[in-house]
This record gives structure tokens, C-alpha cells and sequence, in this order.
């Protein structure tokens, strides 16, 4: 069962106890509405005008839930529709292979390429320099590099301004985007200071400090 399913019964159920909640305390004060209201010398009219109210509260609730279930039910098929889109997205799987290719052996990366010219060996030093000063394989691993951050700052606005799902996203990539934020972070701070705009993939930063705070747990899945 998903997080939104848990939150939609917990609703449900936070309402069914209101509800009886108002029932119970309509029981025990019957008696002074009865009087205060003069219910006896109520007309028609009268009980039609309770009865319209009556039906107008529970109408507003109903359609509250509705709207409520819907927004849920939405942001889910957005977070599901992006996620297998980008799965399909060969651009973005090669960016980001060549991406960690490089970082976990710049020497191999380079001897694929048969680059005997390349000398940086980190993101960070790649990211000291401007773009003119850097080889042909190290500019497009840096536009590799802001490909594939791109595209989760994208993520991450949509996961902090409730556009995508958060548990949907964090149950299929939370250990990804962790990972992928400690190799990376380095060569974010060097390139904000490089081009002095400190707010560069700040999202995706805060996304990554939020759930690093608070990883998937096993108790998350269910």
C-alpha cells in the first residue's frame, strides 16, 4: 500500500470519527438547540432552510475529499509518467553512465576515449576553468555533468513544490539521488563559485539533505 493510499484511510477515518464525534455532541445538546432554537414552532420553511444547510455541509465535504483525492491521484500519475519517461531517455542513461564512468576511474574513461590528452582528473577541477581552457572530452562531460543535474533539479522542484510524489520518488530513486549528490556536490560548489550564482541546483541540494536526514527505511515499504 502507498503513502497516499495510508494518508486517503487516515482521512477517511479522521472524518468517519468526526462525524461521530458531531453526532455524539448533537445528542447531548439536542435539548438547549431544541430550546433556544424553538424547534417546536419551527414551519416548513423552517425545516427546509436546516435540511438545505444540512445538505450543504455535507456536499462541501464531499467535495472537499474529492478535490483532495483527485490532486493526490494526479500528482502520482505525473510522478509515474515523468519517471518512465525519463527511463526511456537515452540521452539522459548515457550522460550519466559516461558521468560515473569518469568518476569512479578517470584513467579508464580517458583510455575508452583513447585521450591521451585530458588531464583532469575530478569533476571539481573540470569545473575550476573555462569551458575554452578544456579539452573536447572534458567540455562534454561537463555538459554531461549539467545534463543529468538538470534534470533532477527538475525533480527536486517538482518533489518540493508537490507536483510529483515524494514517497513515489524517494521508494524508487532516494539511494540514486544520494549517491549522486555526494559525487557531484563538490563540483556544484566550485561551478556556483565559478559563475557566482550560489542558488545553482539548490533544490536538488536540499532534496538530498532532506532525505539523507531521513533515508528510506524498510518500514517505508509496505
Amino acid at each position: 500500500m502507498t503513502r497516499s493510499s495510508n494518508i486517503e484511510k487516515l482521512l477517511k477515518t479522521l472524518i468517519g470519527l468526526v462525524i461521530l464525534l458531531l453526532i455524539g455532541v448533537g445528542f447531548l445538546l439536542y435539548p438547549y438547540f431544541y430550546n433556544y432554537f424553538k424547534v417546536a414552532k419551527w414551519g416548513v420553511s423552517d425545516w427546509f432552510l436546516f435540511i438545505q444547510t444540512l445538505v450543504f455541509l455535507s456536499s462541501a465535504v464531499i467535495a472537499y475529499r474529492t478535490i483532495s483525492s483527485s490532486k493526490m491521484v494526479s500528482r502520482e500519475r505525473a510522478t509515474l509518467d515523468t519517471i518512465l519517461a525519463d527511463n526511456k531517455d537515452s540521452h539522459l542513461s548515457e550522460a550519466k553512465s559516461d558521468l560515473y564512468s569518469f568518476i569512479n576511474d578517470y584513467d579508464k574513461y580517458y583510455k575508452k576515449l583513447k585521450d591521451e590528452v585530458s588531464s583532469r582528473k575530478t569533476l571539481t577541477q573540470i569545473c575550476e576553468v573555462d569551458d575554452i581552457e578544456l579539452t573536447t572530452n572534458e567540455l562534454q562531460l561537463k555538459h554531461k555533468m549539467m545534463i543529468v543535474l538538470n534534470r533532477h533539479e527538475f525533480y527536486a522542484i517538482g518533489i518540493n513544490n508537490k507536483l510529483f510524489d515524494e514517497n513515489l520518488f524517494k521508494r524508487m530513486h532516494c539511494s540514486n539521488f544520494l549517491k549522486l549528490w555526494e559525487k557531484v556536490s563538490p563540483a556544484v560548489t566550485q561551478f556556483r563559485s565559478k559563475v557566482g550564482k550560489d542558488t545553482l541546483f539548490k533544490e536538488f541540494e536540499c532534496l538530498a539533505i532532506r532525505w539523507k536526514a531521513n533515508p528510506l527505511r524498510s518500514e517505508d515499504i509496505k
